[in-house]
């Protein structure tokens, strides 16, 4: 199977997806996801465009930081560029673990979300290294750490 076929049958699915979530008022995201672990959709500009071919107002993109640090040239232009299609927000440090573990700069990027109206969740998915208590730990210690002075 080629890589234009797979789309459009990716297309066909997410469009009677959100056409039968649409009376629910339930909204579908789609996570674009690293090259090492797929080649169908990896960078904000293909679920981005993927959004305009399916045409659904309820069908976004999940946005998460440790595959946008492989895929993006610039992390808060691509969350910029994504304004309200921006429908869930994932957190991971550079190496996988919960942020402040690597090198990402986390209130850059919060700062870029926030900026597009985005008012969700925020949501770790990261290793629980050394341990899952204390990734948690950390990751909110850290993600707190940045309240002030510039996420709102």
């Amino acid at each position: 199977m080629d890589s234009a076929q797979a789309m459009d049958w990716l297309v066909e699915a997410l469009r009677e997806c959100s056409e039968a979530a649409r009376p629910q008022s339930v909204r579908l995201a789609l996570e674009p996801i690293n090259r090492y672990e797929t080649t169908l959709v990896n960078t904000v500009v293909q679920g981005l465009d993927l959004i305009e071919r399916v045409g659904a107002d309820n069908f976004g993109l999940l946005l998460d930081t440790f595959h946008m640090n492989i895929e993006e040239p610039n992390i808060e232009a691509s969350i910029r560029a994504c304004g309200k299609r921006v429908f869930h927000f994932h957190v991971a440090d550079s190496n996988r673990w919960y942020p402040g573990a690597g090198h990402l700069d986390f209130r850059s990027l919060l700062t870029a979300l926030f900026a597009t109206g985005y008012r969700g969740f925020v949501s770790g998915e990261f290793i629980p290294q050394p341990d899952a208590i204390t990734s948690a730990q950390e990751s909110i210690a850290h993600l707190r750490g940045l309240r002030e002075p510039k996420i709102p």
